[in-house]
């Protein structure tokens, strides 16, 4: 059974010597896997893939997220990357506020972090989804700054960090970085920075411990 309150405790405990959180957002803070789904598996049979389930979209999803597709099997040489993820974009945009939410308890997490230190997002979304999307769900005043690409492709990621960690000024030895993916620990050691990787989002358990020992779950009643 998930045990949210848990995991937010076992959180804090790994993050008290930090003074900046820098979060990711989709599957860290925002539980979206089954939108991410079900807006994937609308296109899939267009295309001439089959649909797939939870379970099999954290084993294959991946960035970039090219290579994700390529897993699908979605054939990148008879239709542009750039139609079919336009696409899904747009149902995914749609569909975000009304069926997905944030994880459990991550606003009063949030709310305990930001007394003592200070918050941030790097995300993969665009800037104005990413700005939008924050506000929507009441959560964008705990942070100090939101950063999202300039484009809807997933791209940028690392760049991005490093123009938060110098427009910030952090220190990174001070800083802590929070994630789902391997992209994210990727990240982080570009960025000279710590990890920790939550399990519940777009990417297994066993996928994470393969990177990194600095892995919680048990927000999502599959694992």
């Amino acid at each position: 059974m998930a045990n949210f309150k848990e995991v937010n405790h076992q959180i804090l405990e790994f993050v008290k010597n930090y003074d900046n959180i820098i979060w990711d957002w989709n599957g860290t803070l925002i539980d979206d896997v089954d939108t991410a789904v079900a807006c994937i598996n609308k296109l899939l049979p267009k295309y001439n893939a089959s649909v797939i389930t939870a379970q099999k979209y954290r084993e294959i999803f991946d960035f970039p997220v090219r290579k994700y597709y390529s897993h699908l099997g979605l054939d990148l040489e008879k239709n542009t990357f750039e139609e079919i993820r336009d696409q899904y974009v747009k149902d995914y945009n749609l569909n975000i506020v009304l069926n997905s939410s944030l994880f459990p308890e991550t606003a009063n997490l949030l709310e305990e972090i930001k007394k003592t230190k200070n918050q941030f997002i790097l995300s993969a979304v665009s800037q104005w989804h990413l700005d939008s999307i924050t506000t929507h769900f009441k959560v964008d005043h705990l942070f100090n700054e939101r950063f999202g690409v300039n484009d809807h492709y997933a791209s940028g990621k690392i760049s991005r960090g490093m123009e938060l960690i110098k427009h910030a000024d952090l220190r990174p030895e001070k800083t802590i970085l929070i994630g789902d993916t391997i992209h994210d620990f990727e990240v982080a050691r570009e960025l000279g920075l710590n990890c920790l990787l939550l399990a519940d989002g777009h990417q297994s358990p066993a996928r994470l411990k393969a990177v990194t020992a600095n892995v919680i779950y048990g927000r999502r009643d599959y694992l």
